[in-house]
């Protein structure tokens, strides 16, 4: 299956494994049990914006909750908000549930939760609902070029 995410991760010559399964909510929790993958692995992308910086995305383990001041914090901003899903899909081209830190419409400053590094598996969105791609921690790393830092909630 092909996708922009697809797309790019050829592009930059990235391993990765298309996993798909049927998408009824939507959610990283309902993939993570479709597809028999630890919900740890799983991750989240979601897009927000800064006071000062405008809009950026986080990519977040399911099971976890974004903290917003942690996001603000590393991204030079006092504030930040997550966007309607409206503006997501302008931005991004990805509808919600299917939104992949690769192949957005805009280049988004992208920031990663730090336990991604050396992560052995890495499953997050492949751009459409119920696909996702597999790749090894350091791979999405160097493919995103996304920020490693800690943005959930203690």
């Amino acid at each position: 299956m092909r996708t922009n995410a697809t797309r790019v991760l050829d592009s930059k010559k990235v391993r990765y494994e298309v996993l798909a399964f049927a998408a009824e909510d939507f959610t990283a929790e309902e993939a993570s049990a479709k597809l028999g993958v630890p919900p740890e692995d799983v991750f989240k992308t979601l897009v927000a914006r800064g006071d000062r910086t405008g809009p950026l995305a986080a990519v977040v383990p399911a099971p976890a909750r974004l903290s917003l001041k942690k996001l603000a914090r590393v991204s030079g901003n006092r504030t930040v908000s997550m966007i309607p899903v409206e503006d997501m899909e302008k931005l991004t081209g990805y509808v919600k549930g299917g939104c992949s830190p690769f192949g957005m419409r805009k280049v988004l400053r992208l920031f990663v939760h730090e336990s991604a590094k050396g992560r052995a598996r890495l499953v997050c969105s492949a751009g459409q609902r119920g696909v996702q791609v597999a790749l090894t921690g350091d791979d999405f790393l160097a493919a995103s070029g996304a920020t490693p830092a800690d943005l959930i909630e203690d």
